[in-house]
Parts: C-alpha cells; sequence; structure tokens
C-alpha cells in the first residue's frame, strides 16, 4: 500500500488538532487594564505554545519517517490510528492546564492529565517507528532502516522525561509544564535523516 493516503489523513488530524489548540486563547473580558488582563492569561500561552511545540514536531518526524518508508501495511495503518488518537485529544489536556495551572486544587490532576497524554503520544510513536524500521520492513532497504533506527534510537528517552514531568506535577506544576515543553524540543534533536533522492 502506498503512503500518500495514509499522508493525507495524518496531516489533517495534525492539522486540525493544532487549529483546535487556538480556542483557548480568548480576549479578556471588559477591563480598564487590558495588558493586566492580558498578562494574567500568560497560563493560557503557556499551555498554547508546549502543546503547538509538542503537535508541530510529531508532524516533523512523523513526516519524515513516512519519507522513508517504500510502503504500509495494515498493521502499520493501525499503529499510525494509535498516534493520531493521541494527537487528536491534545487539546482537551491543554484546556485543563490553561484552566487549572494556577489552581491550587486542580493543577496537579490537569499536569497529570497532560503528562499521560503525552506519554500515549511518545509510545504510540515509538510503536510506528520500531515497526517501520525492524528488519526493513517498510522502509527501502537493511541499510537505510538501520540508520534510520540509529539516529532515532533516543526517542523512546523522552517516556522518562515524561514521566518526569508526571512526578513534578505533584510538588511544582509550573515546573512540570516546562519539563514538558523541554521534552517537546528534545524530540526535535534526534531528527531522522532525510531520504535520499
Amino acid at each position: 500500500m502506498r503512503t500518500t493516503r495514509l499522508e493525507a489523513f495524518s496531516d489533517g488530524v495534525f492539522a486540525i488538532a493544532a487549529t483546535l489548540l487556538v480556542l483557548e486563547l480568548r480576549v479578556p473580558p471588559d477591563t480598564t487594564d487590558l495588558v493586566g488582563a492580558l498578562l494574567r492569561l500568560w497560563p493560557a500561552y503557556a499551555a498554547y505554545l508546549v502543546s503547538f511545540l509538542t503537535i508541530g514536531i510529531i508532524w516533523v518526524n512523523h513526516h519524515t519517517l513516512l519519507e522513508h518508508c517504500t510502503r504500509v501495511d495494515r498493521r502499520f495503518l493501525y499503529l499510525n490510528l494509535l498516534l493520531l488518537i493521541a494527537v487528536g485529544i491534545v487539546p482537551f489536556p491543554t484546556a485543563l492546564v490553561d484552566q487549572y495551572i494556577l489552581s491550587e486544587h486542580g493543577a496537579t490532576a490537569a499536569l497529570v492529565v497532560y503528562g499521560l497524554g503525552a506519554v500515549l503520544i511518545a509510545l504510540a510513536f515509538t510503536g510506528i517507528f520500531l515497526y517501520a524500521t525492524h528488519d526493513h520492513r517498510l522502509v527501502g532497504d537493511k541499510a537505510a532502516a538501520r540508520a534510520i533506527r540509529a539516529e532515532g534510537r533516543l526517542f523512546p528517552l523522552g517516556l522518562g522525561a515524561y514521566t518526569l514531568g508526571i512526578a513534578l506535577a505533584f510538588v511544582a506544576p509550573i515546573a512540570s509544564l516546562v519539563v514538558y515543553g523541554l521534552t517537546a524540543l528534545f524530540y526535535a534533536f534526534p531528527r531522522l535523516p532525510l531520504p535520499k533522492r
């Protein structure tokens, strides 16, 4: 099976999830101190930025992986659906973080839910990555599959970082969000090689 329909569907889900994030950026109610009101919305900006980076960097790595795949099979399609399910829920924990990060009682739960969503994404992406590159199952040749797997060998470390973020949610919710943001940036650096044309 060719990758084109999978790419088109995946791109649509990534785009919709990223677009829904902006709905959390609301205009403050009528006020005489607009600057102060905008500054008080920093949790919405922070949650939006971390979530958009997460979705965007996943999209880049997903796109790069699919560039190496000469075909996809039914199992890969289902694994990809699991990734898209996890990406599709990102706006929900983002809204929780926006609303509850400064709350004395809800911040921990909001950041734990956010972290669990991130863990799901990391597990799903690791699954499609390992499946595609195992014994050059979907990648054109063995040498390319080995090179891709070597370059992506650090991807599973993000799971540990997300676990740390979940643990931090119980003692320092803002630090937890920072860890999630840094983990998204971490995934930007173990770059998969671009395919040779």
